[in-house]
């Protein structure tokens, strides 16, 4: 078993998820429930997309590449510099890294 990538975005990662099982590449979300419960950003805690054979690891990473980098859907959203995870306008720190939002 290989962790994959960690979010408190449980969207995101079930997204994610279905994408590698059409691929036919086993994987389940560790923690699924754990955030939402309890709110918590400890990193052991976190909801974390894991690969159950470790031998999957480069395939599902460029399998995911692209959704991983590309822009914000929207021009609501701005992109953390730190992190590269997408944000509402709103938000003045990144909700993923806490960094602050490019001026």
């Amino acid at each position: 078993m290989r962790d994959l990538l960690t979010s408190l975005d449980s969207t995101r990662l079930g997204f994610y998820k279905s994408i590698l099982e059409e691929a036919e590449i086993p994987c389940f979300i560790r923690n699924e429930t754990t955030a939402q419960l309890t709110n918590i950003f400890i990193m052991p805690l976190q909801p974390t997309l894991c690969l159950l054979n470790d031998t999957d690891y480069d395939q599902a990473s460029a399998l995911l590449g692209s959704y991983r980098s590309s822009q914000p859907a929207s021009s609501e959203e701005w992109l953390c510099l730190s992190c590269k995870e997408s944000n509402p306008v709103s938000f003045e720190l990144c909700w993923n890294c806490q960094a602050a939002k490019p001026e």
